[in-house]
């Protein structure tokens, strides 16, 4: 059994996960590939640190021209991918256990076919500026554990024979949502996603100004292919609740009212995540 451990990048430097990664799989004894495609990024800070992932054996990093999205770069990485086992990690993840690589590969000799080890996030409190993004992530981790039950492209293997007949959708060129569209995809062909207590960390520390940015472009994403999504969020409970009732347009009204107000809370030292969850909710509705 081959794995082949793929990793998009864009503009990260992701040497220390891909040497840690190359450490396990050589005391595993299993055999593997590891592949990084940087999706057309010009930092050549990351891209020279990167450069070294070259000289470790059965690993091969490679700068794209072009950038082709979130979708189409790990749909490129799977075509290159020579294993029968597909391990998908996002490159500013971040080791935290000695058995990883094992814990996957015993997955895989159990017959599961697609296995979410999940993620984790640091227990200290950020600088000010990106106190919202750690507080979203651990009321979220706090509410449904270290795995969603959502997929998530974060972290997780899937056998590639059955990744081949869903793939990402690449018209999803935008921030967000193709892991839930792949996932979905995947459970419509029968293959059910089985968990396991194995996670990486996420120790991306964005201003919390940045992560509304990233919120807004995520709900773009979800607005513009809302037939294939909404359906499959908890937003979408809400949102549906709201057209039904003949409510958008006083929503959108009192969410235009308010969206300073709660802009500034979010951004302060204490960010609710009630306020959070009504300031999705009134951007989205706002959307036209």
């Amino acid at each position: 059994m081959k794995l082949s451990v793929l990793i998009p990048a864009y503009e990260r430097t992701c040497y220390k996960l891909v040497e840690d990664l190359h450490t396990q799989l050589e005391e595993s004894g299993a055999e593997y590939e590891i592949i990084v495609l940087e999706d057309g990024g010009r930092d050549q800070v990351s891209h020279i640190a990167n450069l070294k992932i070259n000289d470790l054996s059965h690993c091969r990093y490679e700068r794209r021209k072009h950038n082709v999205g979130r979708a189409a770069i790990r749909n490129r990485l799977a075509d290159e991918a020579q294993g029968k086992w597909l391990l998908f990690i996002d490159a500013d993840a971040k080791m935290v256990r000695g058995d990883f690589i094992r814990r996957y590969l015993a997955a895989a000799a159990e017959g599961h076919t697609l296995v979410c080890g999940g993620i984790t996030h640091r227990e200290t409190p950020p600088a000010r500026d990106c106190l919202l993004r750690w507080c979203y992530d651990r009321t979220f981790e706090l509410q449904v554990g270290l795995v969603s039950p959502q997929l998530s492209c974060f972290n997780f293997m899937v056998e590639r024979a059955l990744f081949m007949k869903v793939r990402f959708n690449e018209s999803i060129m935008t921030y967000g949502w193709e892991d839930v569209l792949l996932g979905v995809g995947l459970k419509e062909q029968g293959v059910e996603m089985t968990t396991i207590d194995n996670p990486l960390l996420h120790d991306d520390a964005d201003k919390s100004i940045r992560f509304i940015e990233k919120t807004r472009m995520s709900l773009n994403t979800l607005h513009t292919h809302e037939s294939l999504l909404l359906r499959h969020t908890r937003l979408g409970y809400a949102v549906n609740k709201i057209r039904r009732w003949h409510m958008v347009t006083p929503a959108r009204w009192l969410f235009f009212a308010l969206r300073p107000l709660m802009e500034r809370q979010l951004l302060g030292r204490h960010p609710d995540m009630r306020v959070f969850a009504a300031y999705k909710l009134g951007y989205y509705l706002s959307l036209r």
